[in-house]
């Protein structure tokens, strides 16, 4: 029984593993849902909850989502629960654990006939917090099913899908986003320089900055890149630049530099001067540079 058990651990990370070398199917982000901390209600409310989340979170196709039983398996063979984990650095190491980008943590309260369910999304990668978003059932453990409804809702139209610039060639420029990732022609995409990460007064990474730097104009899509064209900009783009569907028009005024992707520095032209009459030797040139 013991060696079935651990078969089946073994299997499920091979999927993982497998899961992430081959960067999952249609470009979704891949994500866990631990269980959620039960305040004033039921632990198996709270599991619940966390257990339909899940599934909602796996039909709205824009996540891979670990199968729960999975997730609980892997967890108790490195002898760890998941049980109402609230704390971003500890989600962040079972997220690598897992190897997935996104975890999702958070809990179940009741302030008389009303559940509140209050998620966190947490960047594996930078520690981040993504998104906090909650959703309110008024009419008890009825209304508990629209409410995580509604949530996933709302979570699936404000976690972006987020790429990258793969290939610079002159004015045209590959990003890796295509059809598998609901890019369409004639899209406009937001370009984005990432900075610093961010951290509150404790060291917790809550952020990164990062900089509008210009646009991109979708002209060709393939399965899992496309061909854009540049549009506004005010710094060079490189490769490694994020990209993002923009819902908005994207302004920036374009006159700030004359090149939309960086060059190469030129090399200083010699100086020279006219010989006076009468001079011997050559046109003067500028000392080697060493």
């Amino acid at each position: 029984m013991k060696m079935k058990n651990n078969l089946a651990i073994l299997l499920s990370l091979s999927a993982l593993l497998i899961a992430a070398q081959t960067g999952w199917t249609q470009g979704k982000f891949t994500i866990a849902v631990l269980n959620l901390e039960a305040k004033n209600v039921g632990q198996e409310t709270a599991e619940a909850v966390a257990d339909i989340l899940s599934t909602e979170l796996f039909n709205s196709q824009r996540f891979n989502v670990i199968e729960r039983q999975a997730i609980t398996r892997i967890l108790e063979e490195q002898k760890l629960q998941m049980t109402g984990i609230t704390d971003m650095g500890e989600a962040v190491v079972i997220g690598k654990m897992l190897n997935v980008e996104k975890i999702m943590i958070g809990s179940v309260s009741r302030l008389g006939d009303s559940y509140i369910i209050n998620t966190r999304l947490v960047d594996v990668k930078t520690g981040a917090l993504d998104l906090a978003q909650k959703a309110t059932s008024t009419t008890g453990e009825s209304g508990l099913a629209q409410a995580i409804s509604d949530l996933v809702d709302n979570i699936s139209q404000k976690v972006q899908i987020e790429g990258s610039i793969i290939r610079i060639k002159g004015d045209l420029v590959l990003i890796d986003l295509g059809m598998n990732h609901g890019i369409l022609t004639s899209q406009e995409l937001a370009v984005m320089r990432l900075g610093d990460v961010v951290t509150d007064l404790g060291g917790t990474v809550i952020g990164r900055s990062e900089d509008l730097i210009g646009s991109l104009q979708v002209s060709s899509v393939k399965p899992d890149y496309s061909e854009t064209s540049v549009g506004v900009f005010k710094l060079p783009f490189r490769v490694g630049d994020k990209v993002r569907v923009s819902t908005t028009p994207i302004k920036i005024k374009q006159a700030e530099i004359p090149k939309a992707v960086e060059e190469k520095p030129k090399q200083p032209k010699k100086q020279t001067r006219d010989k006076k009459p009468g001079e011997k030797g050559t046109n003067l040139e500028p000392p080697p540079v060493f």
